[in-house]
């Protein structure tokens, strides 16, 4: 990485010298960026958008803000400003409010995570929102968190302020008090049409403000199996030997076990596929993860059911692998600049989740994989999927439709690559980190034009 450099000036269209737009990104409070080990998807969307600004550097200056990097210092990467900073005493007193909410929990109070607390990730914000003032932007995006809307009101004032969610986080929140946040946004960004309504639902007052900005996929790294690079295509060679594949048609699902992503709908469906295909393989990437909410549910009896289901699910989970023996793989983690050899491995991807899905990144990455998609109708992925043009949709809960779904492609190799084709074509068309870039870039050109 080179230094660091101050933002310069570019020349408009008639020669006369000007001031670029100068965005500043605070990622999120738990990754670096670029994201330093598996995971971070909020880190890996930060790193694209940031890239895609910088792209239009006759117009815009970008800086990302995040944590140290263990590898990588601060500096310039790919046209992009790089700061880093710490978290001063944010984790002893995470650590202290987390055995709070252990007892709350305990208890079955009310109760909100730590995620949703006033003071959270306050040392990180700080910082960052401090290095970013010093090089005076005129927007500053940030991820997730709202309550690092109101510092950064007061840290960065000329700034236009956006907040980008990648869940549902404002809903679950009291309203009163994310109304109190949002107080001085200009833009709020939604990853899905699912998303950026919910938030105009809860605060129509908003609603001018609030856009939507998909996801995006990386078009180089996730391609049909045909066009990978050597390396990966040694890997999947070698992983199908190690899975013990075989000749059967391989579904794929990548993502945590949880209740909401339905691992366990999933389990019973393929269960029932084995009665058709016995010679069908389910590979599973990925581990148990707990499905996150920053405020607990409303009642008693709600928190106490679902506490329950937690609490049983991971061993329902395990048992049911067990009972399907060698036709079910737990592959475990994998680092993203890999997961495209896993995809390769396959002949369907699904993503069979009994919660509304804000945006799975990892639907477009198989679709741009050239893989045909059997997912529920629920959240976002009805944005990305077309019933019967790039995969099939079913309801969420069904059992007895994922797996039939699952049966018509492992049965029809022909209408399983038809889909496929048309998934990758919709993918280039429209979840192109190229295409998302543009519009984010449009989305700022309006908060620049419409003024102080």
């Amino acid at each position: 990485m080179s230094e660091v450099a101050a933002p310069g000036r570019v020349s408009d269209l008639s020669g006369r010298a000007r001031d670029p737009v100068r965005v500043g990104f605070l990622a999120q409070e738990n990754h670096p960026v670029p994201p330093s080990v598996p995971g971070g998807s909020i880190a890996r969307i930060v790193y694209h958008l940031a890239r895609e600004v910088s792209a239009h550097n006759e117009r815009f200056d970008a800086t990302v803000c995040s944590l140290h990097h263990p590898d990588l210092p601060e500096g310039e990467l790919e046209g992009v400003r790089y700061l880093r900073v710490g978290v001063g005493a944010d984790p002893s007193r995470h650590a202290a409010f987390r055995q709070i909410i252990r007892v709350q929990r305990r208890l079955n109070l009310p109760h909100r995570e730590l995620q949703g607390m006033r003071f959270y990730a306050r040392g990180y914000a700080s910082a960052g929102l401090h290095r970013l003032a010093e090089l005076d932007p005129d927007i500053v995006h940030l991820q997730n968190v709202s309550q690092f809307l109101p510092l950064a009101s007061r840290l960065v004032p000329r700034a236009k302020l956006v907040l980008q969610m990648h869940c549902d986080w404002l809903r679950q929140l009291h309203p009163r008090t994310a109304r109190r946040r949002l107080a001085d946004v200009d833009l709020v960004l939604g990853v899905s049409d699912y998303i950026t309504n919910r938030i105009r639902e809860g605060f129509p007052e908003l609603a001018d403000r609030c856009r939507t900005l998909y996801n995006g996929a990386d078009l180089e790294l996730f391609t049909p199996r045909d066009d990978l690079p050597e390396n990966l295509r040694r890997l999947a060679r070698g992983l199908r030997e190690r899975f013990h594949l075989g000749n059967g048609p391989v579904i794929l699902y990548v993502g945590g076990f949880a209740v909401e992503k339905g691992t366990l709908e999933l389990l019973l469906a393929f269960e029932l596929v084995l009665r058709t295909v016995p010679e069908a393989t389910l590979v599973l990437v990925g581990a148990h993860n707990r499905y996150f909410q920053v405020r607990s549910l409303r009642g008693r009896k709600a928190r106490a059911e679902a506490t329950a289901d937690r609490r049983t699910y991971h061993r329902r989970v395990e048992q049911l692998v067990a009972k399907l023996g060698d036709r079910v793989v737990v592959a475990g983690g994998a680092p993203h600049d890999v997961l495209a050899a896993y995809y390769a491995l396959a002949d369907v991807y699904t993503m069979p989740s009994t919660g509304p899905e804000p945006f799975s990144l990892t639907v477009p990455e198989a679709m741009g994989c050239g893989l045909p998609v059997v997912a529920t109708a629920y959240g976002g992925t009805t944005e990305i999927v077309e019933s019967g043009e790039n995969g099939l949709l079913v309801p969420p809960g069904d059992i007895e439709a994922l797996a039939a779904a699952l049966v018509q492609l492992c049965r029809d190799p022909d209408l399983a690559r038809e889909l496929g084709a048309r998934g990758r074509t919709r993918v280039v068309q429209d979840f192109a980190w190229q295409t998302q870039g543009a519009r984010l870039i449009s989305y700022y050109d309006d908060l620049v034009r419409a003024g102080p």
